[in-house]
């Protein structure tokens, strides 16, 4: 575990920021995570028909079905919000960038 920059008991007003620290773990999310689950909402089997005519296996389509749709509405509101994390990551950090550019007396980052 990563000891942090700043005692929180004795940091009183402080705080701390690296902005490339934040960009990087936005970085792993998108890597990792985002393109698992992307890829996951595209790879769920779909099972409709499999089971046959009779009314029991029917009703299990019905059922595996709606579950199916279930899992791709949670994959994609997960999705969502994994996506909105990496947003709010890589905008905190160039808040920070910017605010420490704009500290030093330099031009605001473009773009």
């Amino acid at each position: 575990m990563n000891e942090p920059l700043i005692d929180p008991a004795a940091a009183g007003e402080k705080m701390m920021c690296r902005p490339e620290v934040l960009l990087d773990v936005a970085a792993t999310l998108e890597e990792d995570l985002e393109s698992r689950l992307e890829a996951a909402r595209y790879n769920m089997p779909d099972l409709w028909g499999a089971p046959g005519s009779w009314d029991i296996a029917q009703e299990y389509a019905h059922t595996v079905s709606r579950a199916r749709l279930a899992t791709e509405d949670s994959l994609e509101f997960v999705l969502a919000q994994v996506q909105r994390v990496i947003a709010d990551l890589r905008g905190t950090a160039n808040a920070v960038r910017d605010a420490d550019q704009r500290a030093a007396g330099a031009a605001p980052r473009t773009g």
